[in-house]
C-alpha cells in the first residue's frame, strides 16, 4: 500500500532525524473496516455539497441538475405504454416522485463513490501526517471530477441543451456542462478533504495526546456539520425549487353553464407540461435563432422578432391525451410571424431540407415534414388573445402547427432549424403518434335531466384540425338514427367548430345521446374506440340523459 505521509511536522528541525514512533497495531481487516466506513460518510458528506450546489445553479441560474438530466435521458427510452403506467404508478406526484427517487439515487451512488475514492488513495492508516490531502490524493479527486463530468456531457449530450433561464443552445451546453463540473468538482474535493480529516491520525511526539485528540473530534465535528448544513441548504433550495411547481399540468379548458366560448381564455385554456418547474425566460438572454439548410441563418431578440411581418388567426389545440368528450383542448386568437414568412426573411430554403427541427429552452423538441408544416401555413407566436404569451403558454415565443396534437407545437421555442433528416425528441423516441389529429366532437350540453315534451338544445363542439369540418350528426336513440346539427361559422379553417340541435324528447325514460363529425374532406369520424396511448383517442362522445 502506498504511504505519502512521509513529511516532517512543522516545527522539526529537518536535520535532526526524529524519534521513531510504533505504529499501533492495525490489522488488514480492522484498517480496511475503518477506512470503508469512513469513506462511505466522506462519501455521504460530498454527495450532500454536490446536492446543495447544483440545487443552487438550478434556481439561480437555470441550469438543469444531473438528476433533471438523468430523468429526461430516461424518459426518451422508455416507451409510450411503460411511461403512462409510471405516471399512474407515481399519481398524484407523478414528476416529484421519481425526481426525489432518482435524486436518493445520486446521493447513494456518490456515497458509494467515497469507497472507489479510497481504493484508489490507499492510505495507510493510521495517517502519519496531518490534514492536508497530498498531491496523490488531490490528482485522484481531480481526475474523478474530470471522468464524471466528461460521462455525464456524453451520456446527456441530447440533455444538456437546456436552460431555464432561456440561454440559447450553445451557450445553454456550455453553461450545463460548466455547471457539471462545479458539481462534479466540489463533490471531489469536499471528498478529498473530507476522508482525510476523518481518518485516524498517528499521534506524533510533539504533541500531547489530548490536544491531538480533541483536534481529531473537533474535525469530524466540523465535518459532521458540513453535511448538515449542506443538506439544511438543499432542502431550503429544492423548497424554493418546488414553490414554483407546474401544479397546472393537465389543466383542462374550463367551460360554464355546458356552454364552451368561441374563444378560449387565457387563464381558461388547457395546460400540459412535461416539467416539474416550468422555465423563466429572461427575455434579455433569450433569443430565437434560425438555422440549419437556409440561405441566411440568423439570430433575433424578443424586439427584433416582434418587427416582423406579423398575422393573427384562430388555432384550436388538443393534446394528444384528449378522449371522447375530453377538454383537454381550447381555441385561442394567436399573433406571430408565419413559418413561410420568416423563411422568406432569411433568403428561402437550400435543397435537400425536408424537416424542421423546433427547439426549446426547457430542451424539448420536435421534428417535423417540412412540406407538411407549410402546408399548414404554421405560426411563430408571440401573443395570445391580444396579450404577451403567459408564461405557462410558452413565453416568450411558442409554436402553432394547426392539424398537429399540442406535443408537437413546442412553447418556450429558442431555436427553427432546417434539416436533411428526422430528429428525435422525447414524445417521438416514445412512440407516440405523429400524424394528423383525429377528428373528434364533443357534446357540451344537455346534463342530468330534461323535461319530456320540451324543446331541448343539444350543443357542443367539433374539430378536425387543419382539414375543418363540413358536418355534424346528433343521434338521441343510441346511434339507431342520425339528425344534422346546424354549424356556427369557426373563425379560422384551423379553428374548432360549435354546433347547436334542438331535440324535443317525447318519450320518458333514460336517452342516449351521441355526436359524430364529417371533416371537411368527407371522411366521417370513426366510432371505433381507441385508448389515447399511443395513438391518440378515437370514438364517438354519449352521454345518458334522463327524459321526465
Amino acid at each position: 500500500m502506498q504511504d505519502t505521509d512521509q513529511a516532517p511536522q512543522q516545527g522539526q528541525n529537518p536535520h535532526i532525524k526524529p524519534e521513531p514512533v510504533s505504529r499501533p497495531a492495525y490489522s488488514r481487516g480492522k484498517a480496511l473496516g475503518i477506512s470503508a466506513i469512513l469513506a462511505l460518510v466522506a462519501g455521504l458528506v460530498a454527495s450532500l455539497v454536490a446536492v446543495l450546489v447544483m440545487a443552487f445553479l438550478r434556481v439561480v441560474l437555470g441550469i438543469p441538475t444531473p438528476v433533471e438530466l438523468f430523468g429526461d435521458f430516461v424518459l426518451k427510452h422508455l416507451q409510450a405504454g411503460p411511461f403512462v403506467d409510471l405516471l399512474v404508478r407515481f399519481s398524484p406526484n407523478s414528476k416529484t416522485a421519481p425526481q426525489g427517487l432518482a435524486l436518493l439515487g445520486m446521493i447513494a451512488l456518490g456515497t458509494a463513490l467515497g469507497l472507489a475514492y479510497a481504493i484508489l488513495t490507499r492510505l495507510r492508516l493510521p495517517l502519519e501526517r496531518g490534514y492536508r490531502p497530498g498531491r496523490p490524493e488531490w490528482l485522484i479527486a481531480l481526475g474523478m471530477a474530470v471522468v464524471m463530468t466528461l460521462l455525464a456531457v456524453l451520456l446527456f449530450w441530447n440533455e444538456v441543451r437546456q436552460n431555464f433561464l432561456g440561454l440559447p443552445i450553445n451557450w445553454a451546453i456550455t453553461a450545463t456542462a460548466l455547471g457539471l463540473l462545479v458539481v462534479f468538482g466540489l463533490y471531489a474535493v469536499t471528498l478529498c478533504l473530507s476522508y482525510r480529516a476523518l481518518l485516524p491520525k498517528l499521534a506524533s511526539p510533539a504533541s500531547a495526546a489530548l490536544a491531538q485528540s480533541r483536534r481529531q473530534l473537533l474535525t469530524r465535528t466540523g465535518v459532521a456539520a458540513l453535511g448538515l448544513g449542506a443538506g439544511a441548504g438543499s432542502f431550503g433550495l429544492i423548497k424554493a425549487y418546488l414553490s414554483n411547481y407546474a401544479g397546472y399540468d393537465g389543466q383542462k379548458t374550463i367551460f360554464r353553464n355546458g356552454v364552451t366560448q368561441t374563444v378560449t381564455s387565457n387563464e381558461d385554456h388547457y395546460v400540459v407540461t412535461q416539467n416539474t418547474d416550468d422555465p423563466t425566460t429572461n427575455i434579455d438572454l433569450w433569443r430565437l435563432e434560425v438555422q440549419g439548410l437556409i440561405n441566411r441563418p440568423g439570430t433575433y431578440t424578443y424586439s427584433e422578432l416582434q418587427k416582423l411581418p406579423s398575422t393573427s388567426r384562430a388555432i384550436t389545440l388538443e393534446c394528444i391525451a384528449n378522449g371522447p368528450g375530453g377538454r383537454l383542448m381550447g381555441n385561442a386568437i394567436w399573433q406571430g410571424i408565419t413559418l413561410r414568412s420568416l423563411i422568406e426573411q432569411h433568403g428561402g430554403i437550400q435543397s435537400g431540407a425536408t424537416f424542421v427541427s423546433l427547439y426549446s429552452v426547457d430542451g424539448y423538441n420536435v421534428s417535423l415534414p417540412l412540406n407538411e408544416v407549410l402546408a399548414v401555413d404554421a405560426l411563430i407566436a408571440w401573443r395570445m388573445n391580444g396579450a404577451e404569451l403567459p408564461m405557462r403558454h410558452g413565453y416568450p415565443l411558442r409554436a402553432l402547427i394547426p392539424g398537429r396534437y399540442g406535443e408537437e407545437n413546442p412553447k418556450w421555442l429558442t431555436r427553427v432549424e432546417l434539416t436533411d433528416h428526422f430528429v428525435g425528441g422525447l414524445y417521438s423516441d416514445q412512440g407516440w403518434y405523429n400524424g394528423m389529429l383525429h377528428t373528434t366532437s364533443r357534446i357540451d350540453r344537455p346534463y342530468g335531466t330534461v323535461a319530456v315534451g320540451s324543446a331541448v338544445e343539444v350543443g357542443g363542439i367539433a374539430f378536425a384540425g387543419a382539414r375543418g369540418i363540413q358536418k355534424v350528426e346528433v343521434s338521441t336513440n343510441g346511434g339507431t338514427t342520425w339528425n344534422v346539427a346546424k354549424l356556427q361559422a369557426p373563425l379560422s379553417q384551423d379553428s374548432w367548430v360549435q354546433w347547436t340541435y334542438e331535440w324535443l324528447p317525447l318519450i320518458p325514460g333514460s336517452a342516449t345521446l351521441l355526436v359524430r363529425a364529417t371533416d371537411g374532406t368527407g371522411e366521417l369520424q370513426t366510432s371505433k374506440r381507441q385508448s389515447t396511448v399511443p395513438n391518440g383517442a378515437t370514438g364517438l362522445h354519449t352521454i345518458q340523459v334522463a327524459v321526465k
